[in-house]
């Protein structure tokens, strides 16, 4: 027979904090994860400008003045293809950084 120790419950502080580190933890991977998905779009940007930042420049002032003319359904579509951009860039590096979600995630809050 197995028997399992029984452990006394923590107070409601210490469970509130440990709460509170690990949803500090998991902000900040969020964070991360949205920063590296606007960089992507930013790398995007300058490689469509070759690789500089004047011929970035050049293109968005290109596509801004084509996208207030084109119609809502243009626009609605060019928004799309941005959102799934960087939805993909932000999904893409979450996929490679899960092992550092599990460890924000499984932390034991004694360690804080």
């Amino acid at each position: 027979m197995i028997t399992v120790p029984l452990q006394r419950s923590a107070p409601p502080r210490l469970i509130w904090q440990g709460v509170l580190a690990t949803g500090l933890r998991v902000s900040g991977w969020v964070l991360v994860n949205a920063m590296v998905a606007l960089g992507v779009l930013t790398l995007a940007t300058l490689f469509i400008g070759g690789l500089s930042i004047e011929g970035a420049m050049h293109q968005l002032a290109n596509l801004a003045p084509r996208y207030l003319a084109a119609g809502p359904e243009r626009q609605h579509q060019f928004d799309l293809i941005l959102l799934w951009t960087v939805s993909l860039a932000f999904c893409g590096t979450g996929f490679f950084r899960c092992h550092s979600l599990m460890q924000a995630l499984l932390k034991e809050s004694a360690d804080d």
